[in-house]
């Protein structure tokens, strides 16, 4: 979630400018889905992406909780937070363009990507591998590829130090929270399954290369 101390402030826009034409998700040849926009974000129109941060939205495992979280970042009375995408087992919800920051990570905002995921972060290593979270960390690996994929940001876990360091990969919140002290949140948690989802990114990167490659037309 944002916290005001970020680096990354909400700027007065015209938000018919994300949705304008051509959908931009398109254009980068990334995953369609339903968009609900978020009332805060701030355009950009960056070209590279370094950092794909994991959250979990602190909501039950139930279907339709993308969506509602989706529609709370887009309410009247929404906090100064938001995220690119939402997600949970039958459904994804983009609420911000991949090209534009979100408000998720305060110190990761403006070369991040946010997901957040139904669930919350106290779940234990077996909550993860419920029929509910197996199905959402695959339709949230899919994108996460497209994303990875079309700014080249490699399948790797990185930690505070890593992140500090400037390297590109994957976080979770709490690791930008260790990072840069900008915010006390934990998400995804201790026990998720961050192996698993990495290996789902992997393979679905590689599906993606896979399309791409003329040799292999």
């Amino acid at each position: 979630m944002y916290d005001p101390t970020d680096e990354a402030a909400a700027e007065p826009h015209d938000c018919r400018l994300a949705t304008a034409g051509v959908d931009a998700s398109s254009e980068l040849g990334l995953k369609q889905m339903d968009f609900i926009q978020a009332r805060h974000w701030q355009w950009a129109d960056r070209d590279a992406i370094r950092l794909i941060v994991v959250h979990t939205m602190e909501s039950p495992e139930k279907p339709g909780t993308a969506r509602a979280v989706a529609k709370w970042f887009a309410g009247a009375t929404a906090p100064m937070a938001s995220a690119h995408v939402c997600v949970d087992n039958v459904e994804q919800i983009e609420c911000v363009k991949p090209q534009h920051i979100a408000f998720g990570a305060p110190g990761a905002n403006r070369d991040g990507y946010q997901i957040e995921h139904a669930g919350r972060a106290a779940q234990s290593a077996l909550d993860w591998q419920d029929p509910f979270s197996v199905a959402m960390l695959v339709l949230s690996a899919r994108q996460a590829a497209s994303i990875a994929h079309r700014y080249i940001i490699p399948a790797t876990k990185l930690g505070a130090a890593e992140l500090l360091a400037g390297a590109h990969g994957f976080c979770g919140h709490v690791d930008v929270t260790q990072a840069y002290h900008k915010s006390t949140h934990t998400d995804p948690g201790p026990h998720f399954p961050w192996e698993q989802y990495l290996a789902l990114v992997a393979r679905e990167t590689e599906l993606l290369e896979q399309d791409t490659d003329p040799a292999l037309v």
